[in-house]
């Protein structure tokens, strides 16, 4: 047996059955279009109420930082700013407030709660509280919170059976926004903070002055550099004249210890007369003039060299004295007379002199060092003051600048603080929510529209599908697709 192809539908079959079900048909289209007809004009409609927020950039976005010396921060992110603000509006805790401040059974008359157990006053309590979480789940349901794309404006809207409580529920849960705007960008504990450190500081700005004043009335300071710098002269006056003692104790000893040993290797006593032929005065005298020679030559070596002319002369004038002593010391005339040597006592007198010039400087020295002393004690104890001084005018500067900056960050506080008394943000309703004249829902013509067309496609497909469950044979094409045998004679039907 050849395979035969499966016939394709033409438009003849189509109004075949088209024809042959038209009463089906237009008994579903007429049925669906009532249906639809009825279910939009029974059903409740449907009110929605619009409001807009502007949200701008304000104080909000302003971070003031501690330090004064550092430069407000402003920050800008449109996209999570405007996010932030729609959280605050869909929050639960905001959406539950505004039931609460309209009351539940106001917004949604036919709210009902099943009954619990609980009787008494806490079955009131417990009854309000389901009432208020019914009322807002379906608040919540019903809102809806967008950000305008490309603007900074957030759009709010809420449906509602009542166009008068619908707009009276939006506005309501943005004047709540504002509110709550306002208290969670703001900082309550910041102007106590603020004015109870500026009165700390304030305070301690008067003692670090009182201190400060204290000192310098204690220690009588007018100029510590006018009174240090006459310290360091005086010091310095007593040190040259330190030095100066030092050096002519120095001399005085050392000639103090020349002048012993010249005592020493002096004879007190002296020949005073001889009887001579020849004059013995002459010897004398030359022994005192030796004698003095050779003392004005050690004085002479103390300040020159030796090749000094001075000294050169005392010297010759010392071989001359003593070859003319040697040459009268090898005479003897006779008997002589000894007595005290003027030399030996005229040198005690220098040792004596010279001993209490000794005494005299090492007083003066010792007065010296003890004055020195004092006037580095003296300074030791001005740089002190100074250093407790310079301490005092640091913690006063430090604590006029903190006192200063809590001062500043105070009064923003306060200003900011009256701001929020006064409602003032960077939030602004652009267009508070009116009652809508015109329902959103339902839609009548689409209803209708979808209606015939529901109604039209859905009889044809009805049509079609009986069509594919009846099993009987009408046409002489049918008897030959199906029993594949041929149509001798037809006869037609008549309806009488």
């Amino acid at each position: 047996m050849e395979a035969t192809e499966a016939k394709k539908p033409s438009l003849r079959d189509f109004l075949y059955v088209v024809f042959k079900r038209k009463t089906g048909i237009l008994i579903f289209f007429c049925a669906t279009v009532f249906a639809v007809t009825l279910g939009t004009y029974l059903w409740k409609p449907t009110y929605e109420a619009t409001s807009q927020v502007l949200v701008k950039i304000g104080r909000e976005n302003v971070y003031m930082p501690a330090r004064g010396d550092v430069s407000p921060v402003v920050r800008i992110d449109r996209e999570e700013q405007l996010n932030s603000e729609i959280q605050i509006l869909k929050g639960r805790s905001l959406i539950e407030e505004v039931v609460n401040s309209i009351g539940p059974t106001v917004i949604y008359k036919d709210l009902t709660v099943k009954e619990t157990g609980i009787v008494g006053g806490a079955a009131e309590a417990n009854k309000q509280e389901m009432l208020v979480n019914e009322a807002t789940r379906s608040l919540q349901k019903s809102l809806e919170v967008r950000g305008i794309k490309k603007s900074n404006v957030i759009e709010v809207s809420f449906k509602h059976n009542n166009p008068k409580m619908a707009a009276l529920v939006v506005n309501k849960l943005v004047k709540l926004f504002l509110d709550r705007h306002l208290e969670v960008h703001k900082n309550p504990h910041s102007y106590r903070f603020f004015k109870e450190q500026s009165e700390i500081y304030k305070k301690r700005l008067v003692k670090a002055e009182q201190r400060l004043e204290a000192l310098k009335a204690d220690h009588d300071i007018t100029s510590l550099e006018e009174e240090r710098r006459l310290y360091l002269a005086q010091q310095g006056d007593l040190k040259n004249d330190l030095n100066r003692t030092v050096v002519q104790e120095a001399e005085t000893r050392n000639r103090v210890i020349q002048i012993r040993r010249q005592l020493a290797a002096t004879s007190k006593v002296i020949t005073q007369e001889r009887e001579v032929v020849t004059n013995p005065y002459l010897i004398n005298t030359l022994e005192a003039r030796l004698v003095e020679l050779e003392l004005k030559e050690k004085e002479l070596l103390g300040k020159y060299t030796e090749g000094n002319r001075l000294v050169r002369n005392v010297r010759a004038e010392i071989e001359m004295v003593r070859k003319k002593l040697k040459d009268q010391e090898g005479k003897d005339y006779g008997k002589t007379l000894f007595g005290p040597n003027v030399v030996h006592q005229r040198l005690q007198e220098e040792l004596f002199r010279n001993e209490a010039d000794l005494t005299a400087l090492r007083a003066k020295k010792k007065a010296l060092t003890s004055q020195l002393a004092e006037y580095r004690e003296k300074l030791e104890k001005l740089n002190a003051i100074e250093m407790e001084l310079n301490q005092l005018k640091n913690q006063l500067a430090l604590d006029q600048e903190n006192y200063r900056l809590y001062l500043k960050k105070f009064e923003e506080s306060r200003i900011s603080n009256a701001m929020d008394e006064e409602k003032i943000a960077n939030i602004r309703v652009l267009e508070p929510a009116v009652p809508p004249l015109r329902p959103v829902s339902p839609k009548k013509r689409l209803n209708l529209a979808l209606g015939v067309f529901l109604g039209m496609f859905g009889g044809l497909f009805l049509a079609f599908l009986m069509e594919y469950l009846d099993d009987s044979l009408d046409r002489p094409e049918d008897v030959e697709e199906h029993l594949r045998l041929p149509v001798l004679v037809s006869i037609p039907e008549f309806k009488g």
